[in-house]
Protein backbone atom coordinates (compact mmCIF):
# COMPACT_ATOMS: atom_id res chain seq x y z
CA UNK A 1 0.00 0.00 0.00
CA UNK A 2 2.71 2.08 1.08
CA UNK A 3 4.28 1.61 -2.36
CA UNK A 4 1.69 2.81 -4.25
CA UNK A 5 1.06 5.58 -2.36
CA UNK A 6 5.05 6.29 -3.12
CA UNK A 7 4.38 5.84 -6.53
CA UNK A 8 1.63 7.88 -6.29
CA UNK A 9 3.40 10.84 -4.78
CA UNK A 10 5.81 10.48 -7.22
CA UNK A 11 3.64 11.06 -10.48
CA UNK A 12 2.14 14.11 -9.06
CA UNK A 13 5.24 15.34 -8.51
CA UNK A 14 6.11 14.91 -12.45
CA UNK A 15 3.35 16.37 -13.13
CA UNK A 16 4.01 19.21 -11.52
CA UNK A 17 7.61 19.72 -12.78
CA UNK A 18 6.03 19.64 -16.02
CA UNK A 19 4.06 22.59 -15.13
CA UNK A 20 6.55 24.88 -14.54
CA UNK A 21 7.94 26.92 -16.67
CA UNK A 22 11.55 25.84 -16.24
CA UNK A 23 10.39 22.57 -18.06
CA UNK A 24 8.15 24.49 -20.86
CA UNK A 25 10.62 24.54 -23.97
CA UNK A 26 9.00 28.22 -24.64
CA UNK A 27 9.44 29.52 -21.02
CA UNK A 28 11.85 31.90 -21.60
CA UNK A 29 10.70 32.24 -25.38
CA UNK A 30 9.45 36.14 -24.84
CA UNK A 31 13.00 37.16 -23.32
CA UNK A 32 14.65 35.76 -26.60
CA UNK A 33 12.39 37.61 -28.82
CA UNK A 34 13.42 40.89 -27.06
CA UNK A 35 17.07 40.34 -26.75
CA UNK A 36 16.50 39.52 -30.83
CA UNK A 37 14.73 42.86 -31.03
CA UNK A 38 17.35 44.85 -29.24
CA UNK A 39 19.99 43.22 -31.65
CA UNK A 40 18.28 44.35 -34.59
CA UNK A 41 16.51 47.57 -34.11
CA UNK A 42 17.85 49.28 -31.07
CA UNK A 43 20.11 52.29 -32.09
CA UNK A 44 20.03 54.20 -28.47
CA UNK A 45 23.68 52.16 -28.06
CA UNK A 46 24.88 53.18 -31.11
CA UNK A 47 23.98 57.13 -30.30
CA UNK A 48 25.07 56.97 -26.90
CA UNK A 49 28.45 55.96 -28.17
CA UNK A 50 28.80 57.89 -31.00
CA UNK A 51 27.84 60.74 -28.59
CA UNK A 52 30.30 59.86 -26.07
CA UNK A 53 33.09 58.65 -27.82
CA UNK A 54 32.93 60.96 -31.35
CA UNK A 55 31.67 64.24 -30.02
CA UNK A 56 32.72 64.21 -26.17
CA UNK A 57 35.96 62.30 -26.48
CA UNK A 58 35.07 59.95 -23.63
CA UNK A 59 36.17 56.32 -23.35
CA UNK A 60 33.61 54.28 -21.19
CA UNK A 61 34.56 52.23 -17.70
CA UNK A 62 33.03 50.35 -15.05
CA UNK A 63 32.91 51.05 -11.61
CA UNK A 64 35.01 48.50 -9.77
CA UNK A 65 32.51 48.87 -7.08
CA UNK A 66 29.18 49.04 -8.23
CA UNK A 67 29.75 47.16 -11.82
CA UNK A 68 27.67 50.75 -13.04
CA UNK A 69 29.75 51.79 -16.52
CA UNK A 70 30.05 55.53 -17.29
CA UNK A 71 31.92 58.10 -19.33
CA UNK A 72 35.14 59.53 -18.04
CA UNK A 73 36.69 62.11 -20.19
CA UNK A 74 40.79 61.49 -20.91
CA UNK A 75 43.29 63.58 -18.79
CA UNK A 76 44.59 66.50 -20.69
CA UNK A 77 42.61 66.24 -23.43
CA UNK A 78 39.80 68.80 -24.61
CA UNK A 79 36.73 67.49 -25.97
CA UNK A 80 36.56 67.87 -30.21
CA UNK A 81 33.17 69.71 -29.74
CA UNK A 82 31.63 72.26 -27.62
CA UNK A 83 28.03 71.85 -25.78
CA UNK A 84 26.17 73.83 -28.28
CA UNK A 85 27.91 71.48 -30.93
CA UNK A 86 27.07 68.51 -29.28
CA UNK A 87 23.31 69.34 -29.06
CA UNK A 88 22.94 70.60 -32.74
CA UNK A 89 25.27 67.60 -34.30
CA UNK A 90 23.30 64.83 -32.21
CA UNK A 91 19.78 66.63 -33.33
CA UNK A 92 20.54 66.25 -36.80
CA UNK A 93 20.96 62.75 -36.31
CA UNK A 94 18.17 61.57 -34.45
CA UNK A 95 16.32 62.73 -37.46
CA UNK A 96 18.08 59.94 -39.32
CA UNK A 97 19.37 57.43 -37.15
CA UNK A 98 16.25 55.84 -35.99
CA UNK A 99 13.86 52.59 -35.34
CA UNK A 100 11.07 53.82 -37.66
CA UNK A 101 14.38 54.38 -39.86
CA UNK A 102 15.57 50.74 -39.70
CA UNK A 103 11.79 49.61 -40.79
CA UNK A 104 11.38 51.74 -43.37
CA UNK A 105 11.29 49.68 -47.30
CA UNK A 106 13.86 51.66 -49.89
CA UNK A 107 14.29 51.40 -53.00
CA UNK A 108 18.36 51.43 -54.47
CA UNK A 109 17.35 54.67 -55.67
CA UNK A 110 15.85 56.04 -52.88
CA UNK A 111 18.54 55.39 -50.79
CA UNK A 112 21.14 56.58 -52.93
CA UNK A 113 19.34 60.04 -52.91
CA UNK A 114 18.72 60.03 -49.02
CA UNK A 115 22.53 60.07 -48.53
CA UNK A 116 23.28 62.12 -51.00
CA UNK A 117 20.82 64.86 -49.89
CA UNK A 118 22.22 63.94 -46.31
CA UNK A 119 25.63 64.47 -47.07
CA UNK A 120 25.11 67.64 -49.12
CA UNK A 121 22.86 68.87 -46.00
CA UNK A 122 25.35 67.90 -43.45
CA UNK A 123 28.20 69.21 -45.25
CA UNK A 124 26.51 72.99 -45.38
CA UNK A 125 25.57 72.11 -42.03
CA UNK A 126 28.76 71.89 -40.44
CA UNK A 127 30.55 74.43 -42.88
CA UNK A 128 28.15 77.14 -41.30
CA UNK A 129 28.77 76.18 -37.79
CA UNK A 130 32.05 74.73 -37.22
CA UNK A 131 33.46 78.27 -35.73
CA UNK A 132 30.36 78.27 -33.12
CA UNK A 133 31.18 74.45 -32.35
CA UNK A 134 34.80 75.82 -31.49
CA UNK A 135 35.82 72.90 -34.12
CA UNK A 136 38.86 73.15 -36.32
CA UNK A 137 38.82 72.02 -39.92
CA UNK A 138 40.50 68.72 -39.32
CA UNK A 139 38.41 67.59 -36.74
CA UNK A 140 35.50 68.78 -38.69
CA UNK A 141 35.87 66.48 -41.15
CA UNK A 142 36.38 63.45 -39.74
CA UNK A 143 33.25 63.97 -37.09
CA UNK A 144 31.39 64.89 -40.94
CA UNK A 145 32.10 61.89 -42.94
CA UNK A 146 31.47 59.77 -38.88
CA UNK A 147 27.39 61.29 -39.44
CA UNK A 148 27.72 59.87 -42.89
CA UNK A 149 28.63 56.71 -42.46
CA UNK A 150 26.52 56.09 -39.73
CA UNK A 151 23.08 57.77 -41.70
CA UNK A 152 24.69 55.47 -44.35
CA UNK A 153 24.38 52.08 -41.95
CA UNK A 154 21.31 53.11 -41.22
CA UNK A 155 19.50 53.72 -44.89
CA UNK A 156 21.57 50.44 -46.45
CA UNK A 157 19.10 48.76 -43.23
CA UNK A 158 16.30 49.87 -44.83
CA UNK A 159 17.28 48.63 -48.34
CA UNK A 160 14.90 46.42 -49.97
CA UNK A 161 13.04 46.38 -46.56
CA UNK A 162 15.79 44.33 -45.54
CA UNK A 163 15.40 44.58 -41.46
CA UNK A 164 11.65 44.43 -41.57
CA UNK A 165 12.10 41.53 -43.80
CA UNK A 166 14.07 39.71 -41.26
CA UNK A 167 12.00 40.71 -38.47
CA UNK A 168 9.33 39.45 -40.47
CA UNK A 169 10.66 35.83 -41.24
CA UNK A 170 11.21 35.80 -37.28
CA UNK A 171 8.02 36.47 -36.10
CA UNK A 172 6.83 33.92 -38.35
CA UNK A 173 8.88 30.82 -37.24
CA UNK A 174 8.26 32.49 -33.52
CA UNK A 175 4.33 32.28 -34.35
CA UNK A 176 3.84 28.50 -35.89
CA UNK A 177 5.94 27.52 -32.99
CA UNK A 178 3.30 29.11 -30.58
CA UNK A 179 0.29 27.96 -32.63
CA UNK A 180 1.73 24.83 -32.86
CA UNK A 181 1.63 24.34 -36.61
CA UNK A 182 -1.38 27.13 -37.17
CA UNK A 183 -0.90 29.26 -40.43
CA UNK A 184 1.43 32.58 -39.39
CA UNK A 185 1.08 34.33 -43.07
CA UNK A 186 -2.43 36.40 -42.16
CA UNK A 187 -1.85 40.16 -42.90
CA UNK A 188 -1.67 43.00 -40.13
CA UNK A 189 1.44 41.18 -38.04
CA UNK A 190 2.94 42.61 -35.00
CA UNK A 191 5.79 41.77 -33.51
CA UNK A 192 5.91 42.63 -29.77
CA UNK A 193 3.69 45.31 -30.52
CA UNK A 194 5.60 46.88 -33.55
CA UNK A 195 4.30 46.30 -37.05
CA UNK A 196 5.93 44.40 -39.29
CA UNK A 197 5.20 46.56 -42.63
CA UNK A 198 6.09 44.78 -46.29
CA UNK A 199 6.16 46.11 -49.59
CA UNK A 200 2.71 46.63 -51.06
CA UNK A 201 2.62 45.22 -54.96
Amino acid sequence: MNSKMGGASGMSDSMMDFDSPMSSPAGNYEDEEKEFLKIILDVDDVLENFEHRVLRGEIKRVNMKTGEPFWEKLAGSAPPVNEIGVREIMGRLLGKVSKAAKLTYMEDEECYKSLFYFDMSITEFFAKRCDRWEMDLETMKAIKDACIEMVQDIVFSSRSGFTAINLKSQYSRSDVTRSEGTSSESKGRSFLGIPLPGRRK
